[in-house]
């Protein structure tokens, strides 16, 4: 019982840390969102408002988690066993963040020839683009078969590492819905996020509105001043 306390008491500890910052306080707290991301787009007052929901995290990385927890915490039960727990611990562990810094629902408005989103404003003659790219740089994509040839000629097809391939699909799991919305001005290359946590279909289907909703503005603005 001893172990299994101190355990929780460090696993507590480094999920605090986590949270505070990578930002998993609002991943947490989209865990009761729907598996895919939507968004909303309304007029008011001459506004064109975007409410943006993302997508919860993938269960499986919390899955894995929760069975690496159990398994660490009946060291007396399991045995050396139960050390094995921390081969599924870490890798949810490590798939659980990605996209965890913006996934959180967000309010993107388009009024009076700017777009604001937080408290963000930019004019709309300064809005280059808005562009969709992945919140993550882990490549999760599944490697290629490594063919040995034997000395009579034969070939071995190289095997592959369970753990890493389980490892890849939780990695691939919250890839899916990481993507992220940002806007780009006329300065420079850099770009600010808009909205994050978003499923490929939707991220993209924000990225057409909103370019739709600048241009129907940028007219209206023209016109105005005409």
């Amino acid at each position: 019982m001893g172990m299994s306390l101190v355990l929780l008491v460090a696993l507590g500890g480094a999920g605090f840390f986590l949270a505070k910052k990578f930002g998993l306080l609002g991943l947490v707290l989209t865990l009761g969102n729907r598996g895919r991301s939507r968004f909303r787009r309304s007029e008011s007052d001459g506004k064109t408002i975007f409410n943006v929901t993302p997508a919860r995290p993938s269960l499986a990385a919390l899955a894995a988690i929760a069975v690496g927890v159990v398994m660490l915490m009946n060291v007396e039960t399991l045995g050396i066993f139960a050390y094995f727990g921390l081969i599924p611990m870490i890798m949810g562990l490590l798939a659980f963040p990605i996209g965890a810094r913006y996934r959180q629902s967000a309010t993107i408005t388009i009024s009076d020839g700017a777009i604001q989103s937080g408290d963000k404003s930019w004019p709309i003659g300064e809005v280059a683009d808005f562009n969709v790219r992945r919140g993550s740089r882990i490549n999760a994509d599944e490697p290629a078969s490594v063919i040995h040839r034997t000395p009579d000629g034969g070939l071995i097809y190289g095997s592959k590492s369970t753990s890493a391939m389980f490892s890849r699909v939780l990695n691939r799991r919250m890839i899916e819905r990481s993507y992220l919305v940002s806007l780009r001005t006329r300065a420079g290359s850099d770009e600010t996020v808009l909205s994050g946590g978003l499923t490929l279909d939707c991220a993209e289907s924000l990225q057409r509105d909103l370019r739709d909703a600048i241009s129907l503005e940028a007219k209206a603005s023209m016109g105005s001043v005409a």
